[in-house]
């Protein structure tokens, strides 16, 4: 948990989870960047505790978090797994 927030007791835990998941499920079509991101920040995560969770190196994370990285489909399953998420097609919006 990252140390600058205090770390909250089960249940806000899990609420924050909830709402997250309801935000991604209401704005489908987020480049995975963006998703990587949401999902390590607002889960107050570091680099170092979303890699063990994945299994995923920090460097890859940070990268693929700033734009930079260019993530295989393997790599972005694994970032996404531990949430019960997975990659997925949107049709894109017109417009």
């Amino acid at each position: 948990m990252d140390k600058r927030f205090a770390h909250p007791d089960p249940h806000e835990q899990l609420e924050r989870r909830r709402q997250l998941l309801k935000s991604l499920q209401d704005n489908p079509g987020q480049p995975v960047a963006q998703v990587i991101a949401l999902l390590r920040k607002e889960l107050r995560m570091t680099l170092a505790e979303f890699s063990v969770l994945t299994s995923v190196s920090p460097r890859i994370i940070h990268a693929i978090e700033h734009g930079k990285g260019n993530p295989t489909l393997g790599t972005v399953e694994k970032l996404l797994a531990p949430f019960g998420l997975s990659l997925g097609v949107v049709a894109r919006r017109r417009g």
